[in-house]
């Protein structure tokens, strides 16, 4: 096997200038590590930019359009969904499919049903925030389209079940519903949401702060301060998507006999899984799989032996 033999020179260098080639290299390294990094960072953060352009053009393409400058829908007779159906994407199930109701003005109006059956769903469209797949959302006959639904939802109080209150009294929490407000109609207000004694014993009272996200509260205590925020918008709509479910059985009674109160000044839409909550509505919806079940009153919907709504009762032990 013939050998390999390799002629190595070497060459010997002058110390000047084997110190400035090494002098070349600590400077010239560190930047060359530097646009090796860059460029590592660059590479792995590609990925991540082109998501957020995408994420931007979907923002863009969804974004509400301009409202147009003419007034919000008359409200006096009822909001009618009619056929509705609507899902948030193209790959998911639809939430709703050929929904049709109607919420009377002046009335309580509740709807029911197991999680996922559509609920908030139909809470989102009556408040124009998204438009439907198909159907048609119309109040007092006038179609809800996007030029309009932000002058709509001027006109609607909203609370939810998590509730949001800023790091302010008491009192600047409740004017962002209604700068102009005065301590009168705040009370007033807070009354309407059973809060008022609650705010009376605080420290400071109305110039209390709650502090961040309300911490300084408990959370039926945040509920109630947000319902009398909603209330204090005197709102053509008020929704109440699980607003009393914090709440002990005492303050919910005291709220839901306000609300009651209302009736006919305010149009109320509740959605709720506590069926307690909805003795007092003038008609009710059951929800199952994002359609229709049953519709009518508390008594009419308990004589059904057989019925969705009967069953819900039982299993919440409101029925014998």
């Amino acid at each position: 096997m013939p050998l390999l033999y390799v002629s190595v020179r070497v060459v010997k260098v002058p110390p000047a200038e084997l110190l400035l080639l090494l002098l070349m290299y600590m400077r010239v390294m560190p930047r060359v590590q530097s646009i090796h990094s860059y460029y590592r960072n660059f590479i792995n953060a590609l990925p991540s930019f082109h998501n957020v352009i995408a994420l931007e053009a979907r923002c863009v393409a969804a974004a509400e359009p301009p409202p147009v400058a003419i007034a919000p829908p008359n409200f006096s007779r009822e909001i009618r969904l009619e056929e509705i159906s609507f899902a948030y994407n193209r790959e998911s199930a639809p939430a709703l499919r050929d929904v049709s109701l109607t919420i009377p003005a002046g009335r309580i109006t509740a709807i029911v049903g197991s999680s996922g059956a559509g609920k908030s769903t139909v809470a989102d469209l009556v408040m124009g925030l998204f438009p439907p797949d198909s159907g048609r959302l119309t109040i007092d006959g006038t179609p809800l389209t996007p030029g309009t639904a932000r002058a709509w939802r001027e006109r609607i109080g909203y609370v939810a079940n998590e509730t949001a209150l800023f790091h302010l009294t008491v009192r600047e929490n409740l004017r962002w519903a209604r700068a102009d407000a005065s301590d009168a109609d705040l009370l007033d207000a807070l009354r309407l949401a059973a809060a008022d004694e609650l705010v009376q014993a605080l420290p400071q009272g109305l110039d209390t702060v709650v502090g961040e996200r309300g911490a300084m509260l408990s959370q039926g205590e945040r509920q109630r301060i947000a319902l009398a925020r909603a209330i204090l918008r005197r709102p053509a709509l008020l929704i109440l998507d699980e607003a009393t479910n914090s709440l002990d059985y005492d303050n919910e009674a005291r709220v839901l006999g306000a609300i009651e109160a209302l009736r006919g000044e305010l149009t109320v839409l509740m959605i709720a899984h506590r069926l307690s909550a909805i003795r007092w509505a003038d008609l009710i919806y059951v929800l199952e799989d994002g359609a229709v079940v049953e519709s009518g009153g508390w008594e009419e919907l308990n004589e059904r032996r057989d019925g969705r709504f009967r069953a819900l009762c039982e299993a919440h032990r409101l029925v014998a």
